[in-house]
């Protein structure tokens, strides 16, 4: 069975005169929910956020509109969201705001889609009392059992390689109070920003979040790192092969990692595996020393189908990588993508290697041939 990818650009379109456009930036975050894309946060010029807009992209028709709530979050960068399958509700931790890239208040930002309404929730220190730090380019993964998990990311100094759990109680329940993070155990180093934690519903029930990749002063790959939420373990898979091409996928940082459901889908010439995630894109190389955050690294065009084996000598996953054809995404880093129904996905903005804002919406599609 081969699989294959296809890309459509979404065509955007102001809804209305008072939404401006275009939605060139980079350092953003966005969630797919019923067919809309929900985009917020990034920066036009390198370290000055754009605005504290939530866009809604309508997938169908490109049409973009803005939430009408009176309370939103401040204008940020390297901001995370998350939303669990089937819920009603986006989450928003952390980036860095203002001129000064000031560390963000560690308060979780709660969006209701059907109500159109930004809610400001504050989370205290976990049962150890200690306190979670603020932080920016991290992840955040929603699980349908009704648990939110933040990870990694850049504190005021360094990297973390933590792990912290939020019990949110599901929808329609509203959130508990008081919220409070819970510590889990911390990931196979190094501490790292810029990586991804997919939650995969395994074909066993089990739900593990799957990382690969991420900075830490260099680009990160060749192993896979899971944690599984119900043994409350990590595990990691050391990659066999060659690095790119016909091996497993080639270090990146700032790139997406995203679950589909192909019920059955094999990779081709896989050992019965199923794919559960799709890999896209990222950044290479770094920007040079002397310009930092201000400048542009080398980034891929490529894409790998996560692939659960189960347990095999080894290890129960690992990557395929899968072509497209005709018209897709140029290469990027820093980027939004979000997970969309079956095997679709959305990718919006980003960086390119000339250091130009992306503007462009795209969905692509995993096809089994």
């Amino acid at each position: 069975m081969k699989l294959a990818l296809s890309w459509t650009k979404v065509p955007l379109h102001a809804a209305s005169p008072d939404v401006h456009l275009p939605l060139k930036r980079s350092s953003h975050s966005l969630v797919v929910k019923n067919g809309r894309a929900f985009i917020f946060g990034g920066e036009d010029r390198p370290r000055e956020p754009v605005d504290g807009e939530l866009y809604i992209v309508d997938l169908q028709d490109g049409s973009v509109s803005t939430s009408a709530s009176a309370l939103k979050p401040s204008a940020r960068v390297g901001l995370a969201l998350a939303s669990a399958p089937q819920s009603d509700v986006i989450y928003l931790f952390g980036g860095r705001e203002g001129s000064a890239m000031s560390a963000c208040s560690g308060d979780l930002w709660v969006y209701s889609v059907t109500q159109d309404e930004w809610a400001q929730k504050s989370v205290q220190s976990n049962s150890l009392g200690d306190a979670v730090e603020r932080r920016s380019y991290h992840v955040l993964a929603a699980t349908a059992a009704g648990e939110l998990f933040l990870h990694a990311g850049c504190p005021a100094q360094g990297r973390l390689g933590d792990l912290h759990a939020l019990a949110t109680g599901g929808d329609p329940t509203p959130l508990s109070t008081p919220l409070e993070w819970t510590p889990k155990p911390p990931a196979p180093g190094p501490e790292r920003g810029g990586t991804v934690l997919c939650p995969v519903a395994l074909p066993t029930g089990q739900t593990v979040l799957v990382r690969y990749g991420g900075f830490a002063g260099h680009e990160l790959g060749g192993c896979i790192d899971f944690f599984d939420v119900a043994a409350d373990a990590w595990r990691s898979i050391e990659l066999e092969g060659d690095e790119g091409r016909g091996g497993y996928p080639p270090a990146r940082s700032v790139h997406a990692l995203l679950p589909i459901a192909l019920p059955g889908a094999q990779a081709e010439g896989s050992e019965a595996g199923r794919v559960v995630a799709l890999m896209l894109f990222g950044e290479r190389g770094p920007a040079p020393a002397q310009l930092g955050h201000m400048g542009a690294g080398q980034f891929h065009a490529d894409a790998w189908a996560l692939v659960y084996y189960g347990e095999r000598a080894s290890g129960m996953f690992g990557f395929e990588e899968i072509k497209w054809e005709g018209e897709g995404p140029a290469a990027r880093g820093w980027f939004a993508a979000g997970a969309w129904e079956g095997g679709k996905v959305v990718v919006h903005g980003g960086l390119s290697d000339s250091n130009e804002r992306f503007d462009d919406c795209w969905i692509g599609e995993v096809l089994v041939q």
